[in-house]
Formats: C-alpha cells, sequence, structure tokens
C-alpha cells in the first residue's frame, strides 16, 4: 500500500513531462508557422514595392504619352486647317471696296502717311537648300539665348514681334538687326477681337508696333505676319487688310512647316519631330516657331533642330521681299 502514492506520483509526472512535451512541440511548430509567415509577408512586401514602382514607371510614361499624343493632335488639327484654307482658294478681287478709302487717289488724307515700307533690292540666290527659321511672339527673356544659339550655326532667322507687355525687352530689338536677322511685325496687342474688326483697326494697332520698332532701332521693317496666319478673322475683312498693306508696301508671310508649339502640351521632342520630318516636304520651308515668353519647350528643341538641319545640308536664311511669300491666301 505504501507503494499506491509514489506510483502515482510517477504517473502524474509522466503525464506532466508528457504534457509540457506536447505544449513545446505545439509551440516549435506555432513558432516556426510564424517565421514562415514573416518570411512569406517580407516577400509580399518586396513584390508590393517593386509592383509601386512598376506601376509609378508605367503612369509616368502613360502621361508622356498622352501629352504626345495631344501635342500631336494640336498640330495635326493646326496642318487640316491650313490645308482647308489653301483648298478654298477664296478670291479677294471681289472684297475690295471697304480697302478704296485707302487708295493712293487719297493719299493726301491718309491717316497713316508713314506707314509705307521700303523696298528692297537684295539678289535671289539658287543651287542650295535653304529653310527659314521665323519667331513669333517676342522679345522676351528668351530671345537672347535664342540669338545665341542661332549664332553658333551662322543662321539667320525672322522674328514677328509683338509689343504688349513685351515693352520691357526692346533693346532685343536693336540686337536682332546687329545679327543679321529680319525683324517683322506680328501686332501691337496680338488681340484677334481688336484688330480684325475692320481694316482700320488692323492699322491703328500696325501703326503702334511699327513706330515702337522704328524708334527703338531707326529700322523700317517690312514684312508682317496675321496674328494666327492670315485665315484668322472675317475673310472680306483680311482680304481687304492684305490689299491695304500691300499697297503701302508690305509683305505678309505665313508658314509652311509648324513646330507645334503653340500648344502649351508640346514637348521638346514633338517640337524636334515636327520640324525636321517636314522640312523635306515642301520647297521653301518657313518654319513656325515662338520666342515668347514661356516657351522653353522651344528654346530647348533649337539646337537639334539647327544641328539635324545642318547635317541634312540646309543653309539658315532670313526672310526677305525678294522670296515668293507663303500665304493662305
Amino acid at each position: 500500500m505504501k507503494k499506491l502514492p509514489f506510483i502515482s506520483a510517477l504517473i502524474c509526472a509522466a503525464v506532466f513531462l508528457c504534457g509540457c512535451g506536447f505544449l513545446c512541440l505545439q509551440y516549435w511548430n506555432l513558432d516556426k508557422h510564424y517565421r514562415t509567415l514573416e518570411t512569406e509577408a517580407l516577400h509580399l512586401q518586396e513584390n508590393n514595392s517593386e509592383l509601386n514602382e512598376k506601376l509609378e514607371e508605367n503612369t509616368t510614361q502613360l502621361e508622356d504619352k498622352e501629352n504626345y499624343i495631344e501635342g500631336q493632335k494640336d498640330y495635326i488639327s493646326e496642318l487640316s486647317d491650313q490645308i482647308q484654307d489653301l483648298e478654298k482658294g477664296e478670291d479677294s478681287d471681289s472684297d475690295s471696296s471697304d480697302s478704296s478709302a485707302y487708295s493712293k487717289s487719297n493719299s493726301k488724307n491718309d491717316p497713316y502717311p508713314n506707314l509705307y515700307a521700303d523696298k528692297d533690292n537684295l539678289p535671289v540666290q539658287s543651287g542650295q537648300k535653304y529653310v527659314y527659321l521665323t519667331f513669333d511672339d517676342g522679345p522676351s527673356s528668351l530671345t537672347p539665348k535664342v540669338l545665341d544659339l542661332l549664332d553658333e550655326y551662322d543662321a539667320h532667322a525672322t522674328f514677328f514681334v509683338v509689343q504688349k507687355n513685351n515693352e520691357k525687352y526692346a533693346e532685343y530689338l536693336s540686337e536682332i538687326v546687329e545679327r543679321g536677322h529680319t525683324l517683322a511685325l506680328h501686332s501691337y496687342s496680338h488681340d484677334y477681337n481688336q484688330i480684325y474688326r475692320s481694316v482700320d483697326a488692323f492699322l491703328t494697332d500696325y501703326e503702334k508696333v511699327y513706330d515702337w520698332v522704328y524708334e527703338e532701332t531707326g529700322y523700317s521693317p517690312s514684312l508682317f505676319r496675321f496674328p494666327g496666319g492670315s485665315t484668322n478673322g472675317s475673310s472680306y475683312v483680311v482680304s481687304n487688310i492684305i490689299e491695304e498693306m500691300e499697297r503701302r508696301g508690305f509683305i505678309y508671310y505665313d508658314w509652311n512647316v509648324s513646330s507645334g508649339d503653340g500648344s502649351n502640351l508640346t514637348t521638346t521632342q514633338n517640337i524636334i519631330d515636327n520640324v525636321c520630318t517636314t522640312v523635306g516636304n515642301v520647297d521653301t520651308p518657313v518654319v513656325l516657331m515662338h520666342d515668347g515668353s514661356g516657351k522653353d519647350a522651344t528654346l530647348a528643341a533649337l539646337p537639334a533642330v539647327l544641328k539635324n538641319l545642318s547635317e541634312a545640308g540646309y543653309e539658315f536664311r532670313s526672310l526677305d521681299k525678294t522670296l515668293e511669300p507663303v500665304q493662305y491666301r
């Protein structure tokens, strides 16, 4: 009977040890399972980080492509408008009555007696591929940088200037002339609603920018470009403006190659592609670009444009009155 308590104690101890062993085994299994889950969680975190990086990269690429597509849409739309206007071939001869008040027979009563362009007699050269870069809406803080880049390639260009909001950059007008470029007029205000109301409204606006250029430089410009091109405004009014401006000795220029930089969505690469791939499709490429405030993409594209076209055998010339002007009308 004395052995029973001892045996009971042994049994209890055995049961306790077995229970502890079982618990230890369960704990070990749980710890192992936890570590496995922890490792998988780390792998998932790493994979998630990689996926986020790829997502950000794809998002950036998608935004770049969307911007490129939008820029191309603007460019294609602009070209389509130009083609439609060229196909129309509107005859402006029948719309001359509005400008009769400015005929030579009425020159004594001309309200703009000094608004006449001097004749240029520059020789026409041939046998060489020429490209005519033009810059609208300046001068601005970008203009001297554009001039420096042009100097690097001994390139001459044409600057169609706007006065309103650009008066503080007037010193660059003389610099344009002194560096051998053509200084031309784009308007005083660049306000379509104002300048295309009538012939008189147009002349009032242009007399301001003409006088500004002459007073700042002593140079009498003879070329001009309509804001938005000659297809803007009423066909009747613009036809009469053209007749009156030509009577005064001025010649207007449109363009047949657009850089597409009129759109704020256009990228530097868009501009390079638009110019360099289109120049070879026309006989006398007149390229529309801008050196107005905010056209940093144009400035960034200019070195590549100059380099590519120079290597393709083009010489950069400025416009003058001896050329057959590129005009939509």
